[in-house]
Formats: C-alpha cells, sequence, structure tokens
C-alpha cells in the first residue's frame, strides 16, 4: 500500500511541476492538476495540505537532490580544478536530464525564497552555496586560483549555469555537455594562476555527474511516502 501511496504522489507532484515549468506557478491551480491526472481536487489536498505545499516539496525535493548528487561526486575528486567543474557540470546536466524540475525552480525561487515555508530551501541553498565557495577558497589557498573573491565568484558561476534555461534548448544546437565544456574553460581560464590543463577532462567529470544523479533519483523513487 505504501508504494501505491508513493506513486499516486509522485505522480501529482510530478504533473504540478511540469506545469509550473511550462506555465509559472501563478498559471497552475490544483484543480488543472486534477483535471490532467484524472482524480478529485479531494485526492491531491489529501497528500498535499495546498498548492504552495506541492511548491515547497518541488523546491524541497530538488535542492536534495542536487546536495546529495554534489557530495556524492565531490568525494571522488580532489582536485579544486576539477571540483569546480564538477559543479558547472552538475548545474547544465541537470537542465537535460532533472529539466521540469530545474526550470520550475529556477522559475520561481526568487519569488518565494521568503517565505516561511521554504525556510528549510534556504537552509539547503545556503549549503549549496558554501560548498561552492569553500572549494574556490581552498583553489586560491593552494595557489589553482588567483586571488579571487571566493563568494563573488561562486555568485559568478550560479549566474552563468542558474539561468541558462532560460535560452537553453536540449535538442537544440549546444548539448548540455558542450556548453558545460565552454564554461568550464572559460571560468577556468579566467581565475587560474597558472595556464590551465589542455584537457579539462570533461567526459569523466560528466560521467561522475551522470552517476550521482541517477543514484538519488533512484534515492527518491525508493523512499517512504509522506504527508
Amino acid at each position: 500500500m505504501a508504494t501505491v501511496r508513493k506513486s499516486r504522489r509522485g505522480e501529482i507532484l510530478q504533473c504540478f511541476t511540469e506545469m509550473v515549468a511550462e506555465r509559472g506557478y501563478d498559471e497552475v491551480s490544483v484543480r488543472d492538476v486534477a483535471e490532467a491526472l484524472g482524480i478529485s481536487k479531494g485526492t491531491i489536498l489529501h497528500h498535499f495540505r495546498s498548492k504552495e505545499s506541492l511548491l515547497e516539496e518541488l523546491h524541497g525535493d530538488y535542492m536534495r537532490r542536487r546536495l546529495a548528487e554534489a557530495h556524492e561526486f565531490l568525494a571522488g575528486f580532489e582536485d579544486p580544478v576539477d571540483q569546480l567543474q564538477l559543479i558547472v557540470y552538475q548545474l547544465m546536466i541537470s537542465q537535460r536530464d532533472d529539466r521540469a524540475a530545474t526550470v520550475a525552480f529556477a522559475r520561481e525561487i526568487v519569488r518565494f525564497a521568503g517565505e516561511d515555508s521554504m525556510s528549510d530551501v534556504r537552509a539547503m541553498r545556503a549549503e549549496y552555496s558554501a560548498l561552492v565557495t569553500e572549494i574556490i577558497r581552498r583553489g586560491t589557498e593552494q595557489g589553482s586560483f588567483a586571488d579571487v573573491d571566493p563568494s563573488l565568484t561562486a555568485l559568478q558561476l550560479f549566474g552563468m549555469c542558474n539561468w541558462s534555461w532560460t535560452w537553453f534548448e536540449p535538442a537544440g544546437a549546444w548539448s548540455a555537455g558542450q556548453i558545460a565544456d565552454e564554461f568550464c574553460r572559460t571560468l577556468i581560464d579566467g581565475i587560474s594562476r597558472q595556464a590551465p590543463p589542455t584537457e579539462l577532462r570533461g567526459e569523466v567529470l560528466a560521467q561522475a555527474v551522470v552517476d550521482a544523479m541517477k543514484a538519488h533519483a533512484a534515492d527518491e523513487l525508493s523512499a517512504p511516502a509522506g504527508g
């Protein structure tokens, strides 16, 4: 029975996520989701207290996945140059392999970041930002990176990657991997204290990210039902 509840809850959240990615939060109602799934509004409200609760879970699940993935793939690489690139690959590959959630998250995160219900999400975003800032700080201390401001450089990386959903098309002229390759080269060229390596090991790093994403997507599917 728990598997059935998880399946229905997951279907509701996935449908809501896809609609928010396509239309934006304001243009999606609980009725829209119910009609798309052929269920009653009451069924949705049995699993989620409100439309706001759906958004809260969307954002929370998204950040939990990204953090779990990051901790996993960063553990396999010690060099800050590799680690910073891994973050870039994660942020771009998620726009291909977890696209609806990535776009839905990016569309609404600024508007709802101050809501009381989003306190856990804000904490996870702060944890993720601190993770990236620490990679850059270590890189500057070890001499891999120039004497840059780690926090400002992290914001530069996020701005470069997180808003690319507004123009990136998975079936477009540039693949997620090609864009990540170019972003990494531009970023590493710009902050390296010495000449950057000729080869940035993009294929190896991208595969580490993909493996982590697959592992934690499976973890989420097998999690017990809640709410």
